[in-house]
């Protein structure tokens, strides 16, 4: 993996794990609290960040390779699509199993994560 891509995927893991923070405190509102307005505006700031992680991403991708910032953009404007569908649903199914396959099981990474992996792989 060359510098300019670690760096990249130094920022992705950032995020990810961002994300992870706030799906914590979402679920601690709602099971812990019983506090559903906040659990909503947790799975909104969710969708808020993965909104902007295409933009976000653009200075770290500078210096990757042409191919690898392809692919690095698709994925993130794909999750943003989506990330902004379900903001327009205002649904909560949809913001909190975004990033999530219908089998996913505790523990297992999530679509960003598994990302991340693949890039790490290079």
């Amino acid at each position: 993996m060359t510098e300019n891509l670690s760096i990249a995927v130094h920022e992705l893991k950032r995020a990810a794990e961002e994300i992870r923070r706030i799906e914590r405190e979402a679920n601690e509102a709602l099971f812990a609290q019983d506090d559903a307005r906040t659990h909503r505006q947790k799975l909104q700031e969710k969708m808020m960040l993965l909104l902007e992680l295409p933009e976000t991403m653009v200075p770290f991708c500078e210096g990757v390779s042409e191919n690898a910032r392809r692919e690095i953009e698709k994925k993130l404007d794909s999750i943003a699509m989506r990330a902004e569908r379900a903001m327009e649903l205002s649904s909560i199914f949809f913001m909190n199993g975004l990033l999530y396959p219908d089998d996913y099981k505790e523990g297992d990474p999530n679509e960003l994560e598994l990302f991340i992996e693949r890039l790490q792989a290079r």
